[in-house]
């Protein structure tokens, strides 16, 4: 059902190939921590486990949660370096939306996405619980 999935960036509404400005990444709307950091730095890490546990400790506290899925962009890097986060960062949460899928939570309460980070950010996927 996600498999057809793209992170939507500001290259979806805009033809010309500008830098993002880190206010066009970010989400203010996002709580200040993720419930959930998984890092694709490590091969062949089994992630799953720690999603359902998230996805169960979530729902305990709030029945109709949502989830963002954040991949980091580094706001500094050029554009090269972006659009390799962007390529990996698609990929990876994807496949994390798809866990949170098969754990029992509807298409419509995931949002998948990107968040500007001025630092050096590591290969990850970030899961926010609102």
């Amino acid at each position: 059902m996600l498999a057809g999935c793209k992170l939507v960036d500001q290259r979806t509404f805009e033809r010309a190939t500008t830098t993002p400005a880190a206010a066009d990444l970010s989400r203010a709307a996002l709580p200040k921590l993720p419930l959930l950091t998984i890092a694709f730095t490590i091969p062949d890490a089994d992630w799953r486990p720690s999603v359902r546990d998230a996805v169960r400790a979530a729902e305990a506290r709030k029945r109709d949660v949502t989830f963002s899925v954040v991949t980091p962009i580094p706001t500094t890097a050029s554009r090269d370096a972006q659009d390799v986060f962007i390529k990996q960062g698609q990929e990876d949460a994807t496949a994390v939306a798809q866990e949170l899928h098969l754990n029992g939570i509807p298409a419509e309460r995931i949002t998948v996405g990107f968040r500007g980070d001025a630092g050096k950010p590591a290969r990850e996927v970030r899961v926010y619980a609102q």
